[in-house]
Formats: structure tokens, sequence, C-alpha cells
């Protein structure tokens, strides 16, 4: 008698969110999309590259958040998904509900992982940065650890170039994890977050360059702050406001 398939919620329409769920919906059969819940916020991403696409592609219903309250199914996917998910939809699947935090846990929790890894590297002498696969549980960030791919920050990166390389990681982490997630009948494999954890809020973030500090502590924060299409990090000097950057 066949195996039934794993039913699976999938959260995220990031380009790297449509990557692993290409992957999800083209070469895991025992995998069965019961539906598709884009990001709150705009992705910006290419026609061509819009879950909804793939959702009529494949026949997968593509929902709302508003949905997911009354679906049956087996495991949750989060893929970079822009919301905090309250304890009735993380407690509603038996295998549980997984997400990719862009950021090694439990290190730096919250947001902004990025800049504040290039931030920290020095003062705390840890020169590494990594992307996450974990459970979620009733908090942020603070869920059991399935997998965790390291890799070094570099005394040149900037927040542009840290943040492409972790996010080059996401889909490895998805693809040499997922096939476990889904043949597994109950949880995989995790291990309780321990160590020294900082939890960042988005609104955490000061532009502001004190010129009195150091030369290497000016050099870190305009490197954190040095991201492609955001505000630029800036000194004031008078009257007069002169904003910084390590972009080309």
């Amino acid at each position: 008698m066949t195996e039934p398939r794993t039913r699976v919620l999938f959260l995220g329409s990031h380009l790297r969110s449509f990557h692993c769920l290409r992957y999800l919906l083209t070469q895991v059969p025992q995998a069965q999309l019961v539906g598709i819940v884009p990001h709150f916020s705009n992705t910006g991403v290419r026609e061509d590259q819009r879950v909804e696409a793939l959702a009529a592609t494949h026949g997968v219903p593509y929902l709302t958040y508003e949905d997911i309250a009354g679906l049956d199914y087996d495991l949750g996917i989060s893929l970079l998904f822009d919301r905090k998910l309250p304890p009735a939809i993380v407690d509603a699947p038996p295998r549980g509900f997984v997400n990719i935090h862009m950021a090694p846990l439990p290190r730096f929790r919250g947001a902004n992982g990025v800049m504040h890894a290039l931030l920290k590297a020095r003062q705390d002498g840890v020169w590494t940065f990594g992307v996450t696969l974990h459970y979620i549980d009733h908090e942020l960030d603070t869920g059991p650890i399935i997998d965790l791919i390291e890799f070094p920050i570099f005394e040149d990166d900037t927040a542009s170039t840290l943040h492409a390389r972790a996010s080059d990681r996401v889909f490895e982490l998805f693809v040499r994890n997922i096939h476990t997630l889904i043949e597994t009948k109950g949880r995989v494999p995790a291990q309780t977050q321990e160590g020294h954890a900082y939890f960042f809020r988005r609104a955490d973030v000061d532009h502001h360059i004190d010129l009195n500090s150091t030369p290497d502590e000016i050099y870190d924060k305009v490197r954190a702050l040095t991201f492609t299409g955001r505000p630029k990090p800036f000194v004031e000097i008078g009257k007069y406001r002169f904003y910084l950057s390590l972009e080309p």
C-alpha cells in the first residue's frame, strides 16, 4: 500500500522562498502542498519568480494568512516569512512548524542579523555568520535547532556582501533537510538552544556615526550599515550631515 504523502503548508514569497518552493514541488514527490501563503510586505521579485505562478502551475491553493486557521496539514514551513506566528498556528501541525532564520541561532535572534553580526564581530571576537533551520515555538527565534550552515565574516564585508552570501546558503540548507523533514513521521532531531543570545528589533538601527568612536568602531558601523538601496550612515559636523558608504 502506498504511504500517504506529507501535507505541507508553505509560508513565504521572497526570491529564496520561491527557489525552495519550486524544489519542494518538483523534487519531493512525498510532499503534498495544501497551500501557499505569501509575505505581507512587497518582496519585489520578478513576475516569473512569483509564488502565485508556481501555485497555479501545480494546482496548489494560494491562500491568505487568515485562511491558515481552517487548514489540516502535517508540517508547516516558514521560508523567510515576515510575520511572527501565534501559538495556535505554531501548535497546529503534528510534525511542527519549521523556519529558516537568516542568522546563526541562538547568537542573533530577531531582525537585522547581518548588521549586528558586523557590529559585534570585533567586539566579541566572533568572525562567523550563518543561516539556521529551527522549529518554531511560542517565542521569537528560540525553538530547537535542526541545522546550521556557518561561514566566515571577512574584514572587508559590508551588510550587502554578507547578506548576499547568507542568501546563497538558504537553498542549500533547505535542500539538505527537506527530504528528512518530509519523510520522518514525527519531528526530526533538534538541539535545544544554548549559549549567549542577542535579540534585536527592526527599530534597533541607529544610522548616526559618532566621530568620538575609535577608527575600528567607525569602520565597522559604516560597513554594517552599507546595504544597497537602504539609508546610509552619516556624521554630523556643525549644521551639515555627511553620508558615508563603502559601496563602489
